[in-house]
């Protein structure tokens, strides 16, 4: 379902990087399209790749919201572009109608929630639904209202993806549950209680602060929160770092989009601050300066300095470097994170001995008889290095 960090940023042409970077830029630079049409206007420059990493990463839409009418690229896969902006404006239409819907219903539950990442994004930081695709809609809610928002989705005819290792499992250990509905669009609902996967940071990286910020907003005129300015740039970087390796165009355009729109309002000291209390100082740091770098984005100098002086725990570079080893290490990073003998004892007799219906469901095993030989599959399979 996420289409939006399909291919690591580090596997593409450096050339196309390059490009593409630019381009994006161009929303708020237009000496970065002015170089971006040096780079097309090169006889090697490949346009069928282009198009083709450009397509994998549904870029297409933000890319014509930035580029039309530009003369940067052949009238062919401008054309394309304006198709895939088009047919993007109608899928958001329908998915912000339906989380408007979504929302009137929660709050009529006495559930508060905070809209993230591209449905609170769309409106008010890019000021156009047609040039953020979004794959799903995310939102947060208080660990205590899980129960009763479950009961409220599968009333407006939800349907929670997958099956649980465990039960319980996933409301213990996860920070996040998925749930679909069919219709003119297929929808998702990315419904979190925590904000970041890592059991360590489940516990170190709270919500609070996060809900204390959390500013009133309307999403297709529905009454909603969104993040703070601060929270926005804490929560971004966290989710870029941890979630998809530091590596998306995509989630770098909207950070970099949100620290253009607050610019002045932005207390960064609080954010360095909120980094050292959540052992995020890794991915603030190399996020941050990436941006300030290839981006130009605007972040204080002396800013800057005080990211670079910072040295991330022990902890938070065992939790990232695990996250991104083979695929048996992210059970030892939950193990670690965990915060007693009881969880971490849980953690891996759920994880290495999960229910014969989640066996089925998640290796597709066509005969019951068949399950017992999969466990020992399933182990093997940890031992592969994770991709991402």
């Amino acid at each position: 379902m996420n289409a939006e960090c399909s291919i690591p940023v580090s596997n593409l042409d450096p050339n196309f990087l390059l490009f593409l970077r630019l381009c994006l830029r161009g929303r708020w630079d237009s000496k970065a399209l002015d170089a971006a049409r040096e780079i097309a206007a090169t006889d090697h420059f490949n346009w069928d790749a282009l198009r083709q990493i450009v397509h994998t990463e549904a870029l297409a839409p933000l890319l014509y919201h930035i580029v039309r009418g530009k003369n940067l690229v052949s009238p062919l896969i401008e054309e394309e572009w304006r198709k895939a902006y088009y047919h993007n404006a109608c899928r958001n239409t329908l998915l912000l109608r339906e989380l408007a819907d979504v929302l009137h219903q929660l709050a009529a539950g006495g559930v508060d929630v905070i809209v993230l990442k591209g449905a609170a994004l769309a409106e008010m930081i890019y000021d156009d639904i047609a040039a953020r695709p979004m794959s799903d809609l995310d939102l947060l809610i208080h660990p205590q209202d899980l129960s009763v928002t479950r009961q409220i989705l599968t009333g407006l005819g939800y349907a929670a993806v997958g099956v649980e290792m465990q039960a319980g499992f996933t409301e213990e250990f996860r920070n996040e549950e998925i749930f679909y509905k069919g219709g003119l669009v297929d929808i998702y609902i990315d419904l979190h209680w925590r904000l970041i996967a890592p059991i360590y940071y489940q516990r170190t990286f709270t919500t609070d602060w996060f809900w204390e910020t959390s500013l009133p907003a309307k999403i297709n005129l529905a009454p909603a929160l969104v993040l703070g300015c601060e929270a926005q740039v804490v929560y971004l970087c966290a989710h870029l770092m941890l979630h998809h390796g530091g590596k998306s165009l995509m989630w770098l355009h909207d950070i970099a989009a949100v620290i253009r729109f607050y610019q002045e309002k932005i207390d960064w000291e609080l954010v360095i601050s909120k980094a050292k209390e959540y052992n995020l100082v890794m991915s603030l740091q190399r996020i941050l300066l990436q941006l300030a770098d290839e981006w130009h984005s605007p972040i204080p100098a002396d800013v800057l300095d005080k990211f670079l002086a910072l040295e991330p725990s022990r902890e938070e570079v065992r939790t990232y470097a695990w996250q991104y080893e083979i695929m048996a290490m992210r059970l030892f990073a939950d193990v670690a994170g965990a915060k007693d003998w009881r969880q971490r004892l849980r953690i891996v007799w759920d994880t290495l001995f999960p229910t014969r219906e989640y066996m089925e469901y998640r290796y597709k095993i066509l005969h019951p008889l068949l399950v017992p030989f999969y466990y020992p599959y399933r182990w093997l399979r940890g031992l592969r290095r994770v991709s991402h």
